[in-house]
């Protein structure tokens, strides 16, 4: 009973430090514990009082959490940097609410929430559309779609001040046709992209019309088809992936990029970002168990992929993760729970980059030709799986596709020079 006294007290004192009031209204961050959930986390909400007549309603900010870390963000003197990015974020919203509420004449719940709902821009202008979907992605903490996104207005932009010899304010949607999206890919390619980033910045562009209402659609059969890139996935056979496992690194940082990249290797080719958000949670005794990372939002039925630890996977485990009793704690110290989502993005980018760069050495200092990245020992699995007889279905899972369609065309741009090969030669296999 004392205890929910003291959360009640709390609870006031919170609500009486970031009310505030107008003249027909008061507003409050609110933590909504009237209804007991198992898990002990509950919604934030924005509470909202009209005293005449008396009548409350309550506005959830999409963010839910315990006690705890409710009395660290709003009760704490000097909470930290985690803390107080969600401490802006919601008071941020806590002044909207009152900068749209105090544009009332005369408040009534139903003319606040018409204003407060209503879009804001012109939902037939491209670059608002864009806007919007970034503060969606921002907010999601989405931070590597966020940045396509980004790139991809921010080069539509130079495209048209390209052609028009001025900044653009507005791009409508009626403007954007198809002989529009051939030149935009014309001017994409002559300014030296390739075809894979074109077809990145305009599924963008595409996921934007799906979006809204509109009869002008200028995707698809009968109108513009986005280019596909014909960069073909590269594996390393047999014989060079034992140089690289028997070899000896020049140095720490070439050792330190082996480890890494034959850990992705042999835990059925998980990509860096996978490897570096692994928790502890993850490390079930000999197995690992993870969701990836890229389709943990996107899709409605999330692939848990189990991986065997083998004997290379524990000793990298061992020498460079964190030992810890907080099983929501990272494995690996690349990243950390107090990083922003932008911060995790960059470190994660730099460790990668950083891979690759000793990687290649190393595969150049013993006589490997071929670009060894990280992605390498992602095709590299997949094509030693299908040549040890891997069904395509246990490839995909392995890979965390959801659809084998796509399991088959990731295959098919590593093997089919191979198959070509090995066919041409039984052409001549007269016993």
């Amino acid at each position: 009973m004392c205890a929910n006294r003291v959360q009640i007290s709390n609870q006031l004192t919170m609500e009486k430090k970031f009310a505030k009031s107008g003249k027909q209204f008061e507003m409050s961050i609110y933590l909504d514990t009237r209804r007991t959930k198992a898990d002990e986390y509950y919604p934030l909400k924005i509470k909202v009082y009209t005293p005449k007549p008396k009548k409350r309603k309550y506005y959830s900010v999409g963010i839910d959490m315990n006690k705890e870390t409710y009395e660290k963000v709003f009760l704490s003197v000097k909470p930290r940097k985690a803390e107080k990015e969600i401490r802006i974020q919601v008071e941020s919203l806590l002044h909207k609410y009152i900068e749209v509420a105090n544009r009332l004449d005369n408040f009534t719940f139903e003319s606040f929430e018409n204003l407060l709902f209503k879009p804001e821009g012109d939902v037939k202008d491209v670059f608002y559309l864009y806007q919007q979907k970034i503060k969606t992605l921002e907010l999601e903490k989405r931070e590597a779609t966020k940045h396509t996104y980004e790139a991809s207005v921010k080069s539509i932009k130079k495209f048209l001040k390209a052609n028009r010899k001025r900044d653009p304010k507005h791009l409508f949607v009626q403007d954007i046709t198809v002989e529009w999206l051939k030149n935009f890919e014309k001017w994409m390619l002559e300014k030296g992209n390739s075809k894979t980033t074109v077809g990145y910045y305009l599924r963008t562009l595409r996921h934007i019309f799906n979006t809204i209402k509109t009869d002008h659609y200028p995707f698809g059969k009968n109108g513009y088809v986005i280019p596909k890139g014909t960069n073909k996935k590269k594996a390393l056979d047999k014989h060079q992936l034992k140089l690289l496992f028997e070899g000896k690194p020049e140095n720490q940082f070439q050792q330190r990029a082996k480890d890494f990249w034959f850990f992705s290797y042999l835990c059925k080719g998980m990509n860096m970002k996978d490897i570096l958000y692994l928790k502890w949670k993850n490390v079930n005794g000999d197995f690992l168990e993870f969701v990836r990372e890229k389709t943990k939002d996107t899709t409605d039925e999330q692939i848990v992929i189990r991986v065997p630890l083998m004997e290379h996977s524990k000793k990298v485990i061992k020498v460079y993760g964190v030992t810890s009793g907080d099983r929501e704690e990272y494995v690996f110290p690349i990243l950390h729970k107090e990083m922003a989502e932008g911060e995790k993005l960059k470190a994660k980018q730099n460790f990668t980059r950083l891979v690759n760069q000793h990687m290649k050495r190393y595969a150049e200092k013993l006589g490997i030709k071929e670009n060894v990245s990280t992605y390498t020992a992602r095709h590299s699995f997949a094509t030693m799986a299908i040549r040890n007889n891997a069904s395509i279905e246990y490839v995909g899972e392995s890979l965390g596709h959801a659809d084998i369609k796509t399991t088959k065309a990731y295959i098919k741009s590593f093997l089919d020079d191979e198959s070509d090969k090995k066919m041409i030669g039984n052409l001549v296999d007269f016993g």
